[in-house]
């Protein structure tokens, strides 16, 4: 009986972390906001930064993000929340990873003092070579 109680005060934990819902909007090429269940959420793309809106390549990365992934249905895999109460978690559509997506075509840098992912780091690299 323990057991099962605990299984039920641990499930929402685990519902937190997974969450899934609709791109509404885009707001630049590291976040986007999402509606789940009628509440929106705002996401900030995990281990990446794409360039601010000012920057070079800023509206190039926002572009790219609006034609992958707006008004697609998403997973968003949290690892957690910003300093701002943003999730921050890995967009997940259609068989891709968006920050994946950003790192391969140069439009974000791998956000190596949050991330050690080798592979993300990696991928950062071949679109620099």
């Amino acid at each position: 009986m323990r057991r099962l109680v605990l299984l039920f005060l641990l499930v929402p934990f685990f519902a937190v972390s997974q969450l899934t819902g609709k791109i509404v909007k885009v707001k630049d090429g590291d976040t986007v906001v999402i509606l789940s269940n009628g509440i929106q959420h705002t996401i900030r793309v995990a281990d990446i930064d794409c360039p601010e809106k000012g920057q070079p390549y800023s509206k190039v990365a926002k572009d790219f993000v609006l034609n992958e992934v707006a008004g697609q249905e998403v997973e968003i895999k949290e690892k957690n929340k910003d300093r701002y109460g943003r999730i921050v978690g890995f967009v997940l559509y259609s068989g891709k990873n968006l920050s994946e997506e950003l790192l391969k075509r140069g439009l974000a840098w791998h956000y190596k003092h949050f991330s050690d992912d080798a592979y993300l780091a990696k991928l950062e690299r071949e679109a620099r070579a």
